[in-house]
């Protein structure tokens, strides 16, 4: 099998077309595609503004990403930095008086609601109005409106799913026991479950319990916002009534104090530009421009050949580790691969005009090879220059086993950080081979030289040395952790053992540095790299991967990257089962050594 190819993989490949069809076919289909759409994204105006006095408009119909990575067929939504630096340039550009916010669903998006909680904060203090208004939106949504906004409008047919936090786990042993299959996992960390995502029908206390207090502390965050919202417009907001009411209507939401007004975005644009006290409104465009794209665009596209960054000068470089940890030497669309990892730290430390760099993390984990070798280029990088990681919404296992080794580690409250553990085993399809009359015949040269055959669980010799391995690898992690936080192993083995904990608990826990966002890791690292940046001006910053424009999008769709690779893109966008999907190729794939989020988690 080849290294970066798994079981998953395989299925998959083996219902596709063949390979040269299915290009020729993509780009027949999705050349029109191409043609009509934008490029990377945009920088921004920073001359942030047209000269005249007017009121910005900003609208995220969900979360900003946390990456460069462009969604699926190449439509592009805004990184959350990009948006920052919009926020910044109105709450410092004196013509720009105020702010119109619309939001939609955020999701599970904690992390990236609280940095942009501050870059709205910002404005306000600049004395500058924040109206807001949805036409529908989730607890994550609503926590960034109520503590943000001065003024909340909701559309009168829209909804509120206010009903507070919930995390669910999803578990398939009954799945695979219908299918023939078995899951033989193995884990070291008293909370380190993954393998109970194919082992169990239910959670164990153990998962409860540091789940639960992961859902308390998501809780805190939203009551917080309720407060700043009941503080604010001295409403009497009751969080327990609140969540007992369940989905509001306009009405409701009203009644509750929840928003000032009901009506339409047209009347709360007017609003907003009353209150801006200006007669001009300029929405902000936050996807890349169109561009007309040449038939030599997309053969050069098509060929593997990259535009080169032309960033120059003193600077920061911004590094984004996004998705499922793999190991590997070949970049792969939503994840993050150690070889391209460790080739751009190594030469961002050789790079005498990158200054500082700054990891931005937002990884279930993975790998444990991958992350090993991914944590030494973080440290080694770090012995020539700061390097500060700031985690998003999560940087579990594998992510935080990066991102501890750099010289500080940045989260938010909510954020979701730790588990320090590991798991790994096999699922053998044994019975479901049989009863499709598939007899396997293997010749081995030893007992246990088809140990890891998905034909048949482990004997107990082969389980022991697997647990071996494991027990190993844990103790490793542990002592990457100890390293580079300067704590010692002991301690951090009292908070391991594949323990998720929020960031707030992280902080106390000696995990994490600083209780802040990108922006605040961004400024550390200015100061710690001895960067000379105008008071008016914002830093210069290389950013890695390159963002993708659509060809280099539609390149990976149709080829290059593997058929797992494009079916866990598709499955990216279908919500949390095919979250859940995108978490299975861990656990099927041949690596037999993971550090990996414990559960296949839907955080809401």
């Amino acid at each position: 099998m080849p290294k970066d190819a798994s079981a998953g993989e395989i299925a998959f490949g083996a219902v596709l077309p063949h390979e040269p069809l299915m290009r020729s076919a993509a780009l027949l289909v999705l050349l029109p595609l191409a043609l009509s759409c934008g490029g990377d994204e945009p920088e921004p105006d920073l001359s942030g503004s047209t000269g005249d006095d007017e009121l910005r408009e900003i609208v995220l119909d969900r979360a900003p990403r946390d990456s460069t990575d462009a969604d699926l067929f190449g439509v592009s939504r805004p990184t959350v930095r990009f948006v920052l630096q919009q926020l910044e340039l109105i709450a410092e550009t004196d013509s720009a008086k105020g702010l119109y916010l619309r939001v939609g669903n955020f999701g599970g998006a904690w992390g990236r609601v609280a940095d942009l909680q501050a870059g709205l904060a910002a404005i306000r203090e600049a004395g500058k109005p924040v109206h807001c208004h949805f036409d529908a939106t989730d607890n994550a949504g609503y926590a960034l409106l109520a503590a943000s906004c001065d003024r909340i409008s909701m559309t009168p047919g829209g909804v509120l799913d206010l009903v507070g936090v919930s995390v669910s786990g999803f578990y398939a042993r009954e799945l695979l026991e219908r299918i023939g299959a078995r899951a033989d996992i193995l884990h070291v960390g008293r909370y380190k479950g993954a393998g109970d995502t194919l082992t169990r029908d239910d959670m164990p206390p153990e998962a409860r319990e540091s789940l639960g207090a992961l859902r308390e502390d998501l809780q805190a965050q939203l009551v917080g916002a309720l407060a700043a919202r009941a503080s604010q417009t001295e409403a009497a907001i009751e969080p327990e009534l609140v969540f007992a009411h369940g989905v509001f209507t306009s009405n409701d939401a009203r009644s509750f104090g929840l928003v000032d007004d009901v009506g339409f975005d047209d009347e709360g644009r007017e609003h907003a530009r009353q209150a801006a006290a200006t007669d001009k409104v300029r929405e902000l465009t936050l996807r890349p421009p169109r561009r007309d794209i040449e038939l030599s665009d997309i053969v050069s596209a098509l060929s593997g050949q990259q535009e080169t960054d032309d960033t120059q000068g003193d600077r920061v470089a911004l590094v984004y580790l996004s998705g499922n940890i793999m190991d590997g030497s070949t970049p792969r669309p939503g994840d993050a691969v150690s070889g391209p990892f460790v080739d751009a730290l190594r030469d961002f430390a050789r790079d005498d005009e990158v200054k500082a760099i700054v990891l931005r993390v937002n990884s279930p984990g993975g790998s444990a090879l991958a992350s090993d070798r991914m944590w030494h280029a973080v440290r080694r990088a770090a012995a020539h220059k700061p390097v500060i990681a700031s985690i998003g919404d999560v940087a579990a296992s594998g992510g935080y086993y990066i991102a501890c080794g750099a010289d500080a580690v940045y989260a938010h409250p909510a954020s979701i950080v730790g588990s320090i553990g590991v798991v790994g085993g096999k699922v053998s399809f044994g019975e479901l081979a049989d009863d499709l009359g598939v007899n396997a015949v293997t010749l081995r040269s030893g007992p246990h030289s088809d140990w890891s055959t998905p034909l048949r669980p482990f004997d107990e010799v082969q389980r022991a040395a697997v647990q071996g391995l494991l027990r190993s690898t844990y103790w490793r992690f542990v002592r990457r952790v100890a390293v580079s936080r300067e704590m010692e192993q002991s301690a951090v083995h009292e908070v391991a053992q594949g323990r998720v904990m929020s960031g707030a608990r992280g902080h106390a826990a000696g995990l994490v540095d600083e209780l802040g966002g990108l922006d605040d890791a961004i400024a550390r690292a200015v100061q710690e790299g001895g960067l000379e940046v105008a008071a008016d001006a914002m830093p210069e910053v290389e950013v890695w991967p390159k963002p993708q424009g659509v060809l280099e999008s539609l390149t990976a769709a149709m080829g290059g990257e593997s058929a797992s690779a494009r079916w866990q893109a598709l499955l990216r966008e279908l919500g949390p089962v095919g979250d859940a999907a995108t978490h299975m190729p861990l656990l099927l794939d041949n690596d037999p050594a993971l550090v990996s989020l414990p559960y296949v988690l839907q955080v809401r």
